[in-house]
């Protein structure tokens, strides 16, 4: 049985207030058990908000991921038996990161470090996460692959989960009102020209005067949107096939018109590549 039942989380945050953005998380997490959800992504940073100007009130908002805010979100995906993706500030230590957090019923699967960074709100005062393999992980629905927002103009990323398996990539995001080009065209190209199902998910709402976009989807393999929300907050669901993220070859005629999206690749032809002066 490969059918899953996802959702974007489209929920907004107070800048700031981390014990009513985890209440609100959980909330939410709940409500979609409730409708039969089996996989939710929330926004970049939900736990925190985005829209800091300091590198201190970063710092101060920043949160362990052994701590109990996060251990709060935790304790309430065990309870309702499903898999969600949770954006926060990640206090490391001496670091600051953005990070997403993959969370199944028994507890945390993995984490993302965002390596591309926009000078914009938080992550003006983040460290970009470090080089390392895919984010990739086994979980209860199949195999996940993280980024965050700002990743998606950026090929290569969705390129290197696609490669490393991933039958779903979740991409926690907060994209502010003026990224129709992303919202409405990237997103779709990635998961079209990698052939995964794409759950990206922002706010709708307003935080420190920005607004934020919405436009969270769902996207099939074939860049089709099977779910989408627009302002405001809102809980979307779409059944998705993980066999159709699978198969990597497409027919349109069989023996006339046939592609296969990674085996065609040449990736002899794709080196010596530098970036311009």
């Amino acid at each position: 049985m490969t059918k899953t039942m996802v959702a974007v989380a489209q929920i907004g945050a107070d800048l700031g207030q981390v014990a009513d953005n985890v209440r609100r998380v959980c909330d939410t997490i709940r409500k979609a058990a409730s409708e039969g959800v089996q996989f939710v992504v929330f926004p970049e940073t939900i736990l925190n908000g985005y829209m800091f100007d300091t590198a201190e009130a970063v710092q101060q908002t920043a949160l362990e991921l052994d701590g109990p805010e996060l251990g709060t979100v935790i304790d309430t995906c065990r309870a309702a038996g499903l898999v969600a993706v949770v954006g926060l500030i990640e206090d490391a230590g001496s670091t600051v990161y953005n990070t997403a957090a993959l969370i199944g019923p028994d507890g945390l699967i993995g984490t993302y470090r965002k390596q591309h960074i926009p000078y914009l709100g938080a992550d003006r005062f983040i460290t970009p996460g470090p080089a390392g393999a895919p984010a990739v992980f086994d979980t209860p629905i199949g195999r996940v692959g993280l980024a965050i927002c700002y990743d998606i103009r950026f090929p290569e990323s969705a390129r290197c989960l696609a490669l490393a398996g991933a039958d779903i990539i979740a991409q926690p995001s907060v994209w502010p009102d003026t990224v129709d080009i992303i919202a409405n065209h990237m997103v779709r190209v990635r998961a079209a020209e990698n052939h995964v199902y794409l759950v990206v998910v922002s706010r709708g709402d307003v935080e420190a005067g920005i607004q934020f976009r919405g436009n969270s989807q769902i996207i099939d393999p074939r860049g089709n949107v099977l779910g989408l929300a627009e302002k405001g907050d809102a809980l979307v669901t779409a059944e998705i096939d993980l066999a159709f993220s699978a198969e990597k070859r497409i027919v349109v005629q069989p023996g006339e018109y046939e592609v296969s999206l990674f085996e065609d690749r040449r990736p002899e032809s794709y080196t010596g590549i530098t970036s311009p002066a």
